[in-house]
């Protein structure tokens, strides 16, 4: 039984190739995913995301897995740059197509839901209420920037 399980064809070549790279990496040292975990400092439920693909590994756990391996962090981080930049790329193909359907699914679920009350004077939530406190919170602000603008022209 093979170690790793398939990475997705799903996924962008360069992020494929950069998970590729880590579980060389990992294999190399002979480390198990728990021994990865406990000397970076980063989850075992992490790093399994991060060798499979699922999730782009932080900069953070890409030096700390340098440094656990003994790889140049410069060439590891490099990988990772190229590898974040096609994962940012592919994040926003996805959003723009999950986009349309996330709103037509918003927009027919607004009639079967009813108003949440609000603990004050029964309005519906989302109401008045968030513009007041705005409104209240700049006039708070605006008070307290005359009261220091004051007290400096008293100190003179």
């Amino acid at each position: 039984m093979p170690r790793w399980k398939a990475l997705s064809d799903e996924l962008d070549p360069q992020v494929r190739e950069f998970a590729g790279q880590l579980r060389k990496l990992v294999d190399r040292g002979g480390l198990s995913i728990a021994a990865v975990a406990d000397r970076t400092g980063y989850s075992r439920t992490s790093w399994e995301r991060y060798l499979s693909g699922r999730l782009l590994a932080p900069i953070g756990a890409i030096v700390a897995l340098a440094e656990v391996t003994g790889t140049n962090q410069v060439h590891l981080t490099t990988m990772w740059e190229l590898a974040e930049r096609a994962w940012s790329r592919s994040e926003m193909r996805q959003d723009r197509t999950v986009e349309p359907f996330r709103v037509s699914q918003a927009r027919a679920a607004l009639p079967l839901a009813a108003p949440q009350q609000s603990p004050r004077a029964g309005r519906p939530s989302g109401g008045r209420t968030r513009p007041a406190v705005l409104l209240a919170a700049a006039v708070g602000a605006l008070l307290v920037l005359a009261g220091a603008v004051l007290l400096a022209a008293a100190g003179r």
